[in-house]
């Protein structure tokens, strides 16, 4: 994973708020010297061409990349980006991409509690989680800790049902975090993470609440509840 010390620059003349609005004057309504963060869904359009979709069901599409080099590795992504225009061909706003951030995107897997060589491998090792959010059909985590650079750590969401769509009241979810003999541990990390939720889709119901729980990065057992409402007419993944 790559490292930031710092995951956001501050911009000049704009004060930059992490998955929020930087104001700055604003000039016949959009104004090239605004500028938006915000975690989004990766829509391929084909080999070589993307658009965004933000958790709120905004569509976005790429006017102007201004030098911007990206191919997006994940489903996921962190973009800073300026808004060129209101609703246009099919998409809520054209807009300039000032700076592009691939998050990293998994699935849940299921590990039998009894099977203990993966239950060490997949690792439970210490996290600073910052916040745990549903958003766009993911269980998105940002998080901090640090690394020695030797080793690329690993997270993972974990489950203990083998069937994901479970039909339960609460569905409980370990965050684990794998330092992979990563030491010794000087530099910070901070960065997100995103896992999809879709599979938890369950006929006749319209929500999921979930349990997630990690390790803090002080030892102790940290827990949160995150609700996932969806649409019940939506098809659900195979």
């Amino acid at each position: 994973m790559r490292r930031y010390r710092k995951l956001f620059s501050t911009l000049i003349l704009c004060s930059v708020l992490a998955l929020g609005f930087s104001s700055c004057d604003d000039i016949d309504g959009y104004s090239l010297g605004n500028f938006w963060e915000d975690i989004v869904t990766v829509q391929k359009i084909d080999e070589n061409t993307y658009s965004f979709v933000r958790d709120n069901g905004e569509k976005l599409w790429v006017a102007a990349p201004v030098g911007v080099k990206w191919k997006p590795k994940y489903d996921r992504a962190v973009i800073n980006f300026t808004i060129l225009s209101d609703e246009k061909d099919g998409y809520d706003h054209y807009i300039r991409l000032n700076d592009y951030y691939d998050v990293l995107t998994k699935n849940a897997i299921y590990i039998d509690p009894d099977d203990k060589f993966r239950q060490d491998s997949i690792g439970n090792d210490p996290i600073k989680v910052t916040s745990v959010w549903e958003g766009g059909d993911y269980l998105n985590f940002k998080f901090a800790y640090n690394t020695g650079e030797k080793e690329p750590h690993m997270l993972n969401l974990v489950s203990a049902e083998t069937d994901l769509s479970l039909d339960k009241d609460i569905v409980k979810l370990e965050f684990r975090h794998n330092v992979n003999k990563d030491e010794p541990a000087k530099y910070p990390v901070r960065g997100y993470v995103s896992f999809n939720l879709k599979p938890y889709k369950t006929e006749g119901r319209d929500k999921v609440t979930f349990e997630i729980t990690w390790k803090e990065s002080n030892g102790e057992t940290k827990t949160a509840t995150v609700e996932y409402k969806y649409t019940v007419d939506e098809p659900l993944d195979e």
